[in-house]
C-alpha cells in the first residue's frame, strides 16, 4: 500500500486530520478553550498543503454543525408543539435558532469568499435587535 503524507502534515492521514477537525471545532464551540490552539494548528496545515483548504474544511464543518443545532432546536419543537414546551420556551428556542442561522450565514459567506464563488449573503436584522 502507497501512502503519502507531506512534509508539513502531522504524521496522520487526511482523514484523521478531518476527522480531528470536526471534534475540535465542536470542542471549540462549547467552550473549550484548550481545543482552538490544535484545532488552528491543524487548519494550518491544511492551508499549506494547499492555500486555504484548511480554512475551507473548518467552514464546511462549522456550516453543518451549525445546521445540525437548527435542526435539532427545531425538531424538537415539532414533535413535541406546545404540548411540550410553552410559548416563552418556544420564542427562546426561536431566538436560539437565529443566532444559530446568523452563524450559519457568517459561515456561507465565509466559503464563498474563500472559492470565490457565490455571492454574500445576508440577513434582515429582526426588530428585536
Amino acid at each position: 500500500m502507497n501512502t503519502k503524507i507531506a512534509k508539513h502534515m502531522p504524521k496522520q492521514s487526511f482523514g484523521d486530520v478531518v476527522d480531528k477537525m470536526t471534534i475540535l471545532t465542536r470542542k471549540v464551540f462549547f467552550g473549550e478553550e484548550d481545543a482552538i490552539e490544535e484545532l488552528y494548528y491543524l487548519i494550518g496545515c491544511l492551508n499549506k498543503m494547499d492555500k486555504g483548504s484548511g480554512d475551507l474544511i473548518a467552514a464546511i464543518i462549522r456550516l453543518a454543525q451549525m445546521n445540525f443545532e437548527i435542526w435539532n432546536l427545531e425538531n424538537e419543537i415539532r414533535k413535541g408543539g406546545e404540548d411540550k414546551f410553552t410559548r416563552a420556551q418556544i420564542g427562546g428556542r426561536a431566538i436560539e435558532i437565529r443566532n444559530y442561522n446568523r452563524k450559519r450565514v457568517k459561515y456561507k459567506n465565509h466559503i464563498n469568499k474563500l472559492t470565490d464563488l457565490g455571492f454574500t449573503e445576508f440577513k434582515v436584522k429582526h426588530r428585536s435587535q
